[in-house]
């Protein structure tokens, strides 16, 4: 994913919900979610036909695990294991705040885990550029993770974190909040290159990557995913596959 909207405690009808789109090379060849492997509890999620991972794991108990790239100037160097299998293995671990801190940040790109447990909802800023890993917990509210941790700047994050604040305050429950939240991950707004914060892509995509939902010739929204749980319980699991502006969300609960 690259970005991911957690609302904690403060959607009625549903303890947890997440809303994140996945973006992505368009000639990297990815399935739709499916069952994840055997297991119990069962496991679904979409796969990354190249490495076999994926980027949002669901649980059939309301748990998740899922992934964001850490924004760098330099391209990802090659030999490094897939942050994909990381989000596997998050899912299915017995204590996945333990599973976190243990990764060895050396061997993956830099990357933002997110998961959520008995206890709640756990970010990790793994980085592999100084051997770190950072774990931080997350209260009740609205939290927007994109490419760097928590509260840093990325257009398209506030403006999905203003989307989800505007719907809560006119009382917007669930499960109407799921049409609120599919425009907000929709949303085509950019704003201008002076504004947008340096890397070493081509200054053009930066201004695409300001956007919630991305287009551009070569990259962009491949995906959108909406849930609900409360504990120990799945309430919705709604997939698109496609850009959340034209693809329909689909209920995918069956896999679980």
């Amino acid at each position: 994913m690259c970005t991911i909207a957690i609302m904690i405690d403060v959607v009625a009808g549903a303890p947890l919900v997440l809303a994140a789109n996945r973006d992505e090379l368009f000639a990297r060849p990815a399935r739709p979610p499916e069952l994840l492997g055997p297991g119990d509890p069962k496991i679904a999620g979409g796969v990354d036909e190249l490495s076999g991972g994926t980027w949002l794991a669901v649980r059939g108990d309301g748990r998740f695990a899922a992934v964001t790239n850490q924004r760098a100037l330099a391209a990802v160097s090659p030999g490094l294991r897939s942050r994909g299998h990381a989000v596997l293995e998050l899912a299915a671990a017995p204590d996945p705040e333990a599973y976190a801190r243990a990764i060895d940040p050396a061997a993956y790109a830099s990357m933002n885990l997110v998961w959520n447990d008995a206890v709640g909802v756990g970010v990790a800023y793994s980085r592999r550029e100084d051997r770190s890993v950072e774990v931080v917990r997350l209260g009740r509210g609205v939290h927007v993770l994109c490419n760097g941790r928590l509260g840093a700047v990325f257009p398209r994050g506030a403006r999905l974190h203003a989307a989800i604040e505007e719907a809560l305050d006119q009382d917007v429950a669930w499960p109407a909040l799921v049409a609120r939240l599919a425009i907000a991950l929709g949303d085509h707004t950019r704003v201008p290159l002076s504004d947008t914060p340096a890397s070493h892509l081509p200054r053009e995509l930066e201004r695409e990557l300001t956007a919630v939902c991305i287009h551009s010739p070569s990259y962009g929204t491949r995906s959108s995913t909406i849930l609900a749980a409360e504990p120990g319980r799945l309430i919705d699991y709604l997939h698109a596959d496609g850009p959340p502006c034209t693809a329909t969300f689909l209920d995918q609960r069956g896999l679980l």
